[in-house]
């Protein structure tokens, strides 16, 4: 399906129109007289109006045809288009208008119409529930119902009943870390229309203390935790399950660690199937360190209020993680793993376990799944629970699958598993990896020895997404998102079960065109939600299982697509580059007017963690859209070994000793470009942001030659000071990797004495901790290194958002930019790249030696030594911080004086380890700058700051050379060769000057004819 076909049609939402009614106004005699008085006045500025916009409809109307009507290789033709398009500024990355809406649906599962859901109306805050078959809607309910006393209840996010008799209401929501959060629940009975708190505990009045709440499959029951203790409610009565919730043991939500890099949600809690079973994880950090986190602005006393947080880092002991099922028929609760029922279970000791995956696989509550690796995450193991109909206390354990990587790498943490309905056997789909190393969906049949047997539904050299397999078992359909197209796409696939037969129901027709789709589904299948995410403006709409004609929009971004038709856009092309003969995706954005004779800057936007992928035809609109369009630069992004999406054999290499091979990817791409005749190869830049800012990093300490400016954000510097489970994963333990733990830190810092840095950390950050970039800062100045910058944003997290900062972030990186490079669309900064010094030494035989020269040219970057006759030359080409070739001079204070008919304003010129640009070099720079003639420009007064490196001074661009003659001091237009110098000596003319003060009007116009 062509994803063009989303942007060339009318769309309209007939629920959405609102009808304005007459009003009726009571006006007394006085406002009467005064209305009838002006009403001509009125009525002439309606009919200039009406005139007005025909005349720009109109004109608008004409520019159109024209635009259609011409060539577009006529150079009319491109100017109109110039004065048409705009660019993406830096405040349009900020602006909500620019930002790409995304809709989703709050689906009522128990009706017996498939395609039914709820929304709230953006007029009338009332919840309303429409077909999607139809679009009729009616309403659900009212929002002047949802009150606690007088207060009405502001409802952050609501969940429906199986039955839709009952509404979840959350609110006063408090966040915690990247997931989690607190909040207060309300449930609203509608047949009654009563709203009542979930619990008396925590109400609107009191601090919110819910951590999760879910509503039982079926039935009126919900399962919530508060205070780390897991509970039960039918609504009536409130059953207490665990009683051991405390600051360092959580029941059914994970910890720290777990929320982050384990389970990615808030809660460790399932329901069974029937409804009658609720297994939960239990996670005890008793024996985890504390990291200390100081809040300087969130306290009222005049002491930071402290955080503290139980993080595992490397080494040090993880949470202990236990599996347990809560029976509501029994009231009873099971330990699954330690337990004397299971005679022959294998499992990791409890200090060497993480459980990562936990389902059902039953219709009722006799089957449970869940998947448990080593610490290191290279051994796995996959259990299955049978629990007894009747007594909870007769269950067994049995591992019906081993997993070891034959590769030495580790294994994806992923909650793949899903329930496959059969009458035959108990199945159940899972995303595994083949012998090539390649993710693909299979069938799983557990025998009846409890031994597991793999079917194959896909194969081939590409990869099944995690998280996105759907069974339609009504259908007898399974759909998956994967990778077959290319690793930049992703489609929505359908596989019969009956014939195998497979469906791509995305795929455009043309081999050329590439989309980029996510998919959810409706309750029944029937129906599921599809999000185009690019390469064009993302949109939304809702399809139909079985009718591939249905087609309703839920958010089709229009507003958005309007707005960006006036601008020119960067553009953006897929790459293919070879780092060590193996072949890396890449992506070029360059900007909007790109010529391939100029030479423009280029900026390496890096991530590089494992498994990650930034290289794809999803639509972004970010700050590096703001420096291709505005600052004139090549953005480039590079997903080298490691990243995800093309196969194990691509990932796993990195295993040990990260920030090496990533490095040496970033380094061979940026050499390529660096060879590229569009490319200034002495102005590349690189910067990301949490690994991504370690992979900047860990490239300038490389001190290639490559990229002469870093700007690293919250990066990781030292693996033993990040947590756990992320970086055993791929580092194991420090103890197994001792030498991998010490050459994957940022030790060397030579590579930042030759290079311009950039450092940027928040002091809040509970993910990466500020500890990194502290040590970092330690480290460099140990180095006694001077040419760095560093900027910390106050209690700020990972995301560094606190009072204002992301913005803040970026435009620090802005500046940092133009500090360094300069930007060919910002007149007020000029960078030249030819400055660069070269000293020769002659020496002559017998010793005698004679001043060297002075040169001007290319840095070559090498010791050359030739000999002439009885001449030995030895040229030094020094390389001095960042290739020593760049000198950026940039104007500050502009001011337009039209009295004296000049622009003027304060120059910059920034030279770190070269001498200073000459007046003359200066003055020639800023006319081209300004596109003015070198002969009317003027500088003076320049001074170099102390420490070297910068100079200031002024500049005067006058409006023609007789202005300039004009108001010039003569010294200067005599320095300019403007102006005959004075005759005579200093002496002479001092003394004449004395003898005409002695004179006075027409005495001194006499004398002065005289002579």
């Amino acid at each position: 399906m062509s994803s063009r076909s989303y942007f060339d049609e009318e769309l309209a939402s007939d629920s959405q129109r609102l009808l304005s009614h007459e009003s009726h106004l009571a006006l007394d005699d006085e406002k009467v007289e005064r209305v009838e008085k002006k009403g001509f006045n009125w009525i002439c500025v309606g009919i200039l109006t009406i005139l007005a916009l025909v005349g720009l409809l109109w004109t608008t109307s004409i520019t159109q045809l024209l635009l259609q009507f011409v060539s577009s290789n006529d150079d009319s033709v491109e100017e109109l288009s110039e004065g048409l398009s705009k660019r993406i500024e830096f405040n349009d990355v900020f602006n909500a208008s620019f930002t790409v809406k995304r809709s989703s649906l709050v689906w009522v599962e128990n009706d017996p119409r498939d395609g039914i859901y709820t929304y709230r109306d953006p007029v009338s805050n009332d919840i309303l529930l429409e077909s999607i078959e139809d679009g009729k809607s009616q309403v659900f309910v009212k929002a002047k119902d949802l009150k606690v006393g007088n207060v009405t209840l502001d409802i952050h996010s609501f969940d429906l009943s199986h039955d839709a008799e009952y509404l979840l209401f959350r609110t006063n929501v408090t966040s915690q870390w990247r997931h989690s959060y607190l909040s207060n629940i309300y449930i609203y009975k509608r047949a009654d229309k009563v709203l009542f708190p979930l619990t008396n505990q925590s109400t609107i009045n009191t601090e919110p203390k819910i951590s999760y709440a879910a509503w039982s499959p079926t039935g009126h029951q919900i399962a919530y935790v508060m205070n780390n203790d897991l509970y039960v409610t039918d609504l009536k009565n409130h059953q207490q399950i665990t009683f051991d919730g405390s600051k360092t043991v959580f029941n059914g939500i994970p910890d720290w660690v777990y929320e982050e890099e384990v389970l990615a949600t808030n809660f460790a809690l399932w329901w069974s199937p029937d409804s009658s079973h609720i297994a939960f994880l239990k996670l005890d950090e008793t024996q985890v360190p504390e990291y200390h986190l100081q809040l300087y602005t969130k306290s009222n006393t005049s002491y930071p209020k402290q955080t503290d947080i139980r993080y595992p880092k490397a080494g040090s002991p993880n949470p202990i993680v236990s599996l347990h099922v809560y029976s509501l028929l029994t009231s009873n609760t099971i330990d699954v793993i330690n337990n004397t029922h299971s005679v022959g279970f294998k499992h990791f000791e409890n200090e060497d376990r993480l459980i990562i995956d936990v389902t059902w696989s039953t219709t009722t509550h006799s089957h449970l799944l869940f998947k448990e690796t080593n610490r290191i995450q290279d051994h796995q193991l996959t259990n299955i629970v049978v629990l007894d109909d009747k007594d909870n206390n007769r269950f067994t354990v049995h591992n019906i699958q081993e997993y070891k990587p034959a590769d030495g790498g580790w294994i994806d943490v992923a909650q793949s598993m899903v329930y496959l309905p059969s009458n035959k056997s108990l199945q159940f789909l899972d995303i595994i990896d083949n012998d090539d190393g390649f993710p693909h969906l299979a069938i799983v049949t557990v025998k009846k020895n409890y031994r597991a047997h793999v079917s194959w539904l896909t194969t081939g050299e590409w990869e099944v997404v995690s998280g996105t397999v759907e069974v339609d078992a009504a259908r007898q359909l399974i759909h998956y998102i994967s990778t077959e197209r290319s690793p930049y796409e992703r489609h929505l696939y359908s596989i019969s079960l009956k014939d195998l037969d497979k469906t791509c129901l995305t795929c455009p027709s043309h081999p050329e065109e590439h989309a980029y789709y996510t998919a959810s589904f409706s309750p029944k299948s029937g129906y599921y939600i599809l999000y185009y995410e690019g390469p064009g403006i993302p949109n939304t709409v809702v399809k139909k299982v079985n009718d591939s004609s249905f087609r309703s929009v839920l958010e089709d971004n229009l507003d958005l697509r309007l707005l960006l038709n006036e601008y020119d856009l960067p553009k953006t092309h897929m790459k293919v580059v070879t780092s060590g003969g193996i072949e890396m995706t890449a992506m070029e954005v360059v900007p909007p007017d790109f010529d391939p004779t100029k030479k423009y800057p280029v900026l390496f936007h890096v991530y590089g963690g494992p498994g990650s992928q930034l290289v794809s035809y999803r639509f972004e609109l970010s700050w590096q859209t703001f420096v291709a369009s505005q600052l004139g630069f090549i953005v480039v992004t590079v997903d080298g070994r490691g990243t995800g999406f093309k196969g194990r054999n691509y990932r796993v290499g990195v295993r040990g000793r990260l920030g090496e091979l990533e490095v040496i990817d970033q380094v061979n791409a940026g050499r390529h470009w660096a060879k590229l005749e569009y490319v200034d190869k002495y102005r590349m830049a690189i910067w990301g942001w949490s690994y991504g800012g370690y992979m900047t990093t860990r490239v300038i300490e490389a001190n290639d030659g490559v990229f002469s400016t870093g700007m690293a954000v919250a990066p990781v510097t030292d693996w033993r000071f990040y947590d756990s489970v992320y970086t055993e994963r791929y580092m194991k333990t420090p103890e197994l990797n001792p030498d991998g733990y010490v050459n994957s830190a940022v030790n060397n810092m030579t590579g930042f004495r030759d290079s311009k840095f950039l450092l940027v950390h928040g002091t809040g950050d509970d993910n990466v901790h500020f500890q990194h970039s502290a040590t970092l800062v330690d480290k460099l100045t140990m180095a006694d290194i001077h040419n760095y910058r560093i900027q910390f944003f106050t209690d700020s997290n990972h995301a560094i958002k606190y009072h204002n900062a992301n913005k803040n972030v970026y435009y620090l990186l802005t500046e940092f930019l133009l500090e360094s490079f300069g930007g060919n669309e910002y007149r007020h900064i000029y960078t030249e790249t030819n400055v660069v010094l070269k000293w020769g030494f002659q020496i002559r035989k017998g010793g005698e030696q004679t001043i060297g020269k002075r040169e001007t040219k290319r840095q070559k970057g090498q010791l050359n030594e030739c000999q002439r006759k009885n001449v030995m030359t030895f040229s030094f080409e020094l390389n001095i911080m960042a290739d020593a070739s760049t000198v950026t001079i940039r104007t500050r204070k502009f001011l337009t004086n039209r009295l004296l008919q000049r622009k003027q304003m304060v120059v910059d010129v920034i030279h770190p380890g070269l001498a200073n640009v000459s007046k003359d070099e200066l003055r020639a720079k800023i006319a081209k700058m300004y596109k003015a003639e070198k002969e009317v420009v003027s500088v003076f007064g320049f001074k170099t700051h102390f420490g070297g490196g910068k100079t200031t001074g002024f500049a005067l661009i006058y409006d023609n050379l007789e202005a300039l003659n004009k108001f010039e001091p003569r010294y200067r237009l005599v320095r300019y060769g403007l102006a005959e110098p004075p005759k005579g000596g200093r002496k002479q003319r001092k003394e004449k000057k004395n003898r005409e003060k002695k004179f006075r009007g027409v005495k001194k116009t006499k004398k002065v004819r005289k002579e």
